[in-house]
Order: structure tokens, then sequence, then C-alpha cells
């Protein structure tokens, strides 16, 4: 099976470090630049579908902004689960503190899945990714 490269993004639109969503060919993407190696990942969180380039993205590691799990880029491999959400240190109201501790019971019940990584490749200053 052949691969179909599609311009995703110029490469100077993404700075060392940086990602960008992108929609290509009615799937949401996110492209990373990784110290100038560009992967493209689906943009949806394996845990509970998140958008991931609200997130970080230490080298190729992303942080999924909502629950914390993260991903290897270079693979998709959920390296992380979500963990649990505090307040710190603050003292909460019977029925919030009630929501998350319910919240978190649940929680650990829900897997995080891998992310799916296209493949990538750079032509004349553009990131192209195969579908």
């Amino acid at each position: 099976m052949s691969n179909n490269f599609v311009q995703a993004i110029k490469t100077t639109d993404i700075a060392p470090g940086g990602m960008k969503p992108v929609e290509i060919g009615g799937r949401e993407l996110v492209i990373c630049n990784c110290d100038g190696s560009f992967y493209a990942i689906d943009r949806r969180c394996g845990h509970m579908n998140a958008p991931l380039d609200m997130g970080t993205l230490d080298g190729s590691i992303l942080t999924c902004a909502m629950h914390y799990a993260q991903f290897d880029v270079t693979t998709g491999e959920a390296l992380s689960p979500a963990v649990p959400t505090y307040l710190g240190n603050e003292i909460s109201p019977p029925r919030t503190e009630a929501y998350l501790k319910n919240t978190n019971m649940l929680m650990q019940h829900i897997r995080t899945e891998s992310i799916k990584v296209y493949t990538t490749k750079v032509e004349s200053g553009w990131v192209l990714v195969a579908l």
C-alpha cells in the first residue's frame, strides 16, 4: 500500500518545541517540532479526547492539559496514565470535595490508550503527512 503524502504546514510555522493543530482530509492532527524533526499525531488524547495541542511538549513527550496523561509523539505510546485532579492544599467546600473524590474514583477505571502517529517527511519547506 502506497502512502499518499499531503502538505500539512510550513516548517517555519512551528518553532522547535512547538506544536500546531491542522485538519487534513477530515482528520484532526497535531504537528510537533521536536528540535527540527516533525511528527504528526492524532489531535485527541487517548484518555478523554481532550485536544492535545493545548498541552505541553518537552522533547518528544507530550503532556495533555486535561489530566496530564503523557505520550511519546515519535511512537504514539501512552507513557503514563491520567492523574487525579487536586486543588492543592486549599480547603474545598464539602460538595466540591465529594465531587472530586467521586471523579477520581471513576477516572481510575478509564484507560489511557496510545495515539496514532502518521508518517511525515519534509520537502521544499513543508511538512508532508501520509494519510
